[in-house]
């Protein structure tokens, strides 16, 4: 007599093998781009910053939780870890971590303009240098890509080689 498997194990065989799918597009076919998206987040900034070597870091969070629907728009629906918060000013600019917070894992969290971190601090992801000038004022730079932000900067997504 002849064996039949349960239709859950093919079921299940689907699954697997979708999932080793994504994992293989994103790990192989994925642009090697640095990619600095600048986000319009209710009455503030922030920009979202994801590297060559996919490390993720946001700077600034805007003046509330709406960062979140923002960065719903520009992450993975799987992504929920953030490399590094980098915030450049105390006030407004931070108002959106808490929200941040309860919905990513942040590795890192780095408050520039104290005496611990002065502005002019250069950090270091991958090969990406982000230097924090003045509050909302910094310079990105990956390879031979240099990308400056200001508050004059257009929202929108950039993307360098």
């Amino acid at each position: 007599m002849q064996y039949k498997l349960p239709s859950s194990f093919y079921i299940f065989l689907f699954v697997v093998l979708l999932i080793a799918n994504a994992s293989v597009y994103k790990t192989i076919f994925s642009p090697h781009i640095l990619s600095v998206s600048v986000l319009e987040v209710g009455k503030g900034r922030a920009v979202l910053v994801k590297t060559p070597e996919n490390k993720t870091v946001l700077i600034d969070t805007g003046a509330d939780a709406s960062v979140l629907r923002a960065l719903g728009e520009n992450l993975p629906v799987w992504q929920r870890d953030i490399d590094a918060v980098i915030l450049t000013s105390s006030a407004a600019g931070s108002a959106g971590l808490p929200a941040i917070e309860d919905r990513y894992r942040v590795s890192k969290l780095i408050r520039i303009g104290n005496k611990n971190v002065p502005y002019g601090a250069s950090f270091t992801f991958g090969n990406s240098t982000i230097k924090i000038l003045t509050p909302a004022t910094f310079s990105i730079s990956s390879g031979t890509s240099v990308f400056d932000v200001s508050s004059s900067t257009p929202a929108g997504i950039y993307n360098f080689n």
